[in-house]
Order: structure tokens, then C-alpha cells, then sequence
């Protein structure tokens, strides 16, 4: 029996993100999930990649408000209504590019205290009725979009592919991570490790997810969620892939599956829900 053990969601691109019970399903992904982004004055995205103190700010959602918050400051709120003005840009994620509209001035500045930075940072959400372009519409289908996320609206995890991981590194006597490092969306027990590249779709009575094709690792899961150090051994991305990597591909890690939802758009996705998979043909 798959379950849906636990679920994530991510408001702000490469910030901490935060368990819920419950999140509601949409073609782009959970509602609020990597809803925002940081972004340059050139208007290319900001993530742990190049900013690894990132991961330092927690996020969390009221009714109302985003709340940003860093230990040893003032929370940063920001209210989920569009802002009121309606200055725009161009921004881009990796290949694709969309239209954004910018927050008040006085988050940046936060931005930029909590992350220690002087170059201007800018937070921003999708302009609305705007939509990112797609290119990898090969791979997840031409009718496919999202708002902030790296590529596929859903990624879907195995607790039994972490065990697997965290047993390569006790092997080399090296500490355990966290699935937090992976940012998953949906993570699921009852299937055995790796076995989720063998799933075609999971299905619930609500709703049904259609894997696309394993998520290839950066360094982002060898920065360390407290200190935002990243290991100095370049871990878990070494152990993991010389366990598992994307097909043909074997100097590149793969962990988690990109996922898009197929049926179901307005429904919840709850955490304890059974799925039933169908595997590839």
C-alpha cells in the first residue's frame, strides 16, 4: 500500500519551506507553492545555488499574509493580494522567461539584511494573468506550466530511497540528511528504494499524478539546513550518485520524480491518503 506520508509546501523559491496536513491541488502545483522568487537587477532567479543563506529564512502562511521571518529579526510580512501597483519585468527561470510584478521596497531591504547581501535583491510573484514559458514541454507535455518551480509542477520523494541514502553515508561513517534537503512536495512510503522511477502514475479516488521523469540533483542537498554551509565533501550528492542517476547519465544524481496532475484540479491532497501506481509499460 503507497501513502502519502508527508506533504511540503514552499511559498518563496530556495527559502525554507514548511509541512502542512492538507494543500490544495492545481495544474501549477500545491496553491502558494514556490509562489514567489528572489531575483537580480537583471532579472535572473536567486536560489541556494548562488545564495546558500537562503535556507536560513522560514517561511509560513496566515489567511492574510506571506511571513517571512530570520532568527534575530522582525518578521517580514506581505500580504497575499496582489500589490497595487503594477510595475512589471521580464524575469527567468533557467531557459523560460515570464512576466513579474515586484513587492514593496521594504521587503528587499529586509531580504537583504536577513541574507547579509549589499547588492539589490528584488522579491517578486508572476504578474497576473501572465504565463511562464515552457521549455521542456517535451518531457511534461506542451500544456504544462508553473509559477517559480525548477521545472515540473509536483516532486514527488521515497522515504525508502532517503533510508537507502542514509545507509551509503553511515557506510562511510558520514551524518544522515534530511528529506527537507530534497524539497519535495509529496513524499510517500510503500514503495521500496528507487522503485519510484518504475511508476508511470498514482492515483488517488480524488485526483492522479503522472510521473514524467526522475529530478536530476545540483548541490543544492549539500547545504546544511542550519548553518547553510555546504558539506565540504560535496554530500550526499557523491554517495548518491554512485547509487542512483538519471537514465544514461551516470555522472548525474537523480532523486524524486517530476511529477504533473493529470485529474483531480481543485481537489485536496491530504497527508495519510492511499494511492494505487500504475508502473511504466
Amino acid at each position: 500500500m503507497i501513502t502519502a506520508s508527508e506533504l511540503w509546501l514552499y511559498p518563496v523559491k530556495s527559502l525554507r519551506g514548511f509541512r502542512v496536513t492538507t494543500a490544495l491541488l492545481t495544474p501549477l502545483g500545491f496553491e502558494w507553492d514556490r509562489h514567489w522568487m528572489l531575483i537580480d537587477e537583471k532579472g535572473k532567479f536567486l536560489t541556494q545555488r548562488k545564495i546558500p543563506q537562503m535556507i536560513l529564512i522560514n517561511t509560513q502562511l496566515t489567511a492574510t499574509h506571506l511571513v517571512l521571518s530570520k532568527a534575530g529579526m522582525d518578521d517580514c510580512q506581505i500580504p497575499l493580494s496582489y500589490p497595487s501597483q503594477t510595475t512589471s519585468r521580464t524575469a527567468s527561470i533557467w531557459k523560460d522567461s515570464c512576466e513579474v510584478v515586484f513587492e514593496k521596497e521594504s521587503v528587499n531591504t529586509w531580504l537583504q539584511g536577513a541574507l547579509n547581501i549589499k547588492k539589490a535583491i528584488f522579491m517578486v510573484r508572476m504578474k497576473q494573468g501572465s504565463q511562464r514559458s515552457q521549455s521542456k514541454a517535451h518531457l511534461l507535455g506542451d500544456k504544462t506550466h508553473t509559477h517559480f518551480a525548477d521545472a515540473a509542477p509536483f516532486l514527488v520523494a521515497n522515504n525508502a530511497s532517503l533510508a537507502l541514502l542514509n545507509a551509503t553515508l553511515s557506510d562511510k561513517a558520514l551524518s544522515p540528511v534530511s528529506m527537507e534537503q530534497f524539497r519535495p512536495n509529496i513524499i510517500i512510503d510503500g514503495v521500496d528504494a528507487f522503485e519510484e522511477h518504475r511508476i508511470a502514475q498514482l492515483t488517488h479516488q480524488d485526483y492522479r499524478l503522472t510521473f514524467c521523469y526522475p529530478c536530476q540533483r545540483c548541490i543544492m542537498p549539500t547545504i546544511h539546513l542550519e548553518s547553510a554551509i555546504p558539506h565540504p565533501q560535496q554530500e550526499p550528492f557523491k554517495s548518491l550518485m554512485a547509487i542512483n542517476t538519471m537514465p544514461d547519465e551516470s555522472k548525474a544524481p537523480a532523486f524524486g520524480e517530476n511529477a504533473i496532475l493529470n485529474a483531480g484540479e481543485g481537489k485536496m491532497i491530504n497527508t495519510g491518503d492511499t494511492l494505487s501506481d500504475t508502473a511504466h509499460a
